[in-house]
């Protein structure tokens, strides 16, 4: 039996200090903490995120909070329109939402101070809101980021226990696509031993790239404190012979090795490819001031996320995040800063990220970010 707690938040939307290149978002809003959908490899359970006192109320016990409307109604008077991600540590549509209906409220406030929306979620409940997300769509950017790990009805309930079928989220995909709202596909993560065999990592992307616009591959399944707890009770209790396969894969880390990692997303890359469907969401552009500033920013951190993919390695291409960050700040036309042949005079630039700005600013592309694109 489920309970939920009714609390009031102090606070409801979360700003990042740099710009997220998977999901674009510059915030984030959790309207609930907890999730019953209780997926077993969920990192929101681990002490950094949990509200909880025991993590394994975290499906058992919802809390809801109720005044998330009307505190975000004065928060986004105090800020910039920009990508408002939801939600990162539980999912915005599970069950609580039929009953609270806090995601709706949430997004007609949103739709009213006009702030792009990045929806991540397991149901299909989404398809309630679509009057929402187009209102959204043609004001901004929406796009919604549906999770699919695999379709294999043997081992998807020891994994997703609660949540709907992947064959009823790959119907939702398809009809928000159908009526005008971008969705993609988020394969993440993509499990060690039960779920990175070459076969389930094909059938997934052949299956969604009919559908979704895009399909994110994640890798590096992390474990984490109680993740790591909770995941090696599901192992000791249905997958006993992989238990020393953990253990030697993850030895005493919270990530698996970047070569694997590696392997892995050469693996899907190469389904990708096979089935004409991007690995990334295609960046937000949207009308605000210095827009192109913006833009060339967003194009920085493809480039860091293509850079980021091919090495296993969030920090590789950590000079890219931080000329973007720089570049959305600047008060001035990159344009105007270019005709003086100051672009490398941003903090953060020099002369090899001057160049690539440049050529963005001459053909709204770039060989460098085709070059990263080609793993």
């Amino acid at each position: 039996m489920v309970k939920f707690i009714e609390i009031e938040a102090r606070s409801i939307l979360t700003k990042h200090k740099f710009r997220d290149n998977w999901f674009w978002e510059r915030y984030a809003i959790n309207p609930y903490r907890g999730c019953q959908f209780a997926c077993n490899y969920c990192d929101a359970i681990t002490e950094k995120y949990l509200a909880h006192e025991d993590y394994r109320d975290f499906s058992r016990v919802i809390y809801v909070k109720k005044n998330a409307p009307r505190l975000l109604e004065k928060e986004v008077r105090k800020v910039k329109p920009d990508v408002v991600a939801m939600s990162g540590v539980t999912d915005p549509y599970q069950p609580a939402e039929r009953k609270y209906e806090l995601t709706r409220k949430i997004l007609e406030v949103l739709a009213k101070h006009r702030f792009p929306v990045h929806i991540g979620t397991k149901s299909n409940l989404v398809l309630r809101d679509l009057d929402l997300f187009k209102r959204i769509a043609d004001q901004t950017w929406c796009t919604v980021t549906v999770t699919i790990i695999t379709f294999s009805p043997v081992i998807l309930p020891y994994l997703e226990p609660f949540a709907p079928s992947p064959e009823i989220r790959l119907e939702t995909v398809k009809k928000l696509n159908e009526e005008g709202i971008q969705a993609g596909v988020n394969f993440t993560p993509i499990v060690p031993h039960l779920l990175d065999d070459p076969s389930n990592i094909e059938e997934v992307i052949k299956r969604v790239a009919n559908y979704a616009k895009y399909v994110l591959i994640g890798s590096g399944m992390t474990l984490r404190s109680n993740q790591r707890q909770r995941f090696s009770e599901l192992l000791r209790e249905r997958f006993p012979e992989l238990l020393q396969r953990y253990e030697d894969l993850y030895e005493r880390n919270t990530s698996p090795p970047r070569d694997y990692v590696i392997r892995l997303n050469r693996c899907a890359f190469e389904f990708c490819k096979k089935y004409s469907i991007m690995n990334y969401v295609p960046p937000p552009s949207f009308e605000r001031p210095l827009r192109e500033n913006f833009d060339a920013a967003n194009h920085l951190l493809l480039i860091a996320f293509f850079k980021e993919f091919r090495s296993a390695n969030p920090y590789s291409a950590w000079a890219y995040h931080k000329a973007s960050q720089n570049i959305e700040e600047l008060s001035e036309s990159l344009r105007d800063i270019s005709r003086r042949g100051e672009l490398s005079r941003i903090p953060g630039v020099g002369e090899s990220i001057a160049e690539v700005i440049e050529d963005f600013l001459l053909h709204a592309r770039s060989e460098k970010l085709e070059k990263e694109m080609m793993i």
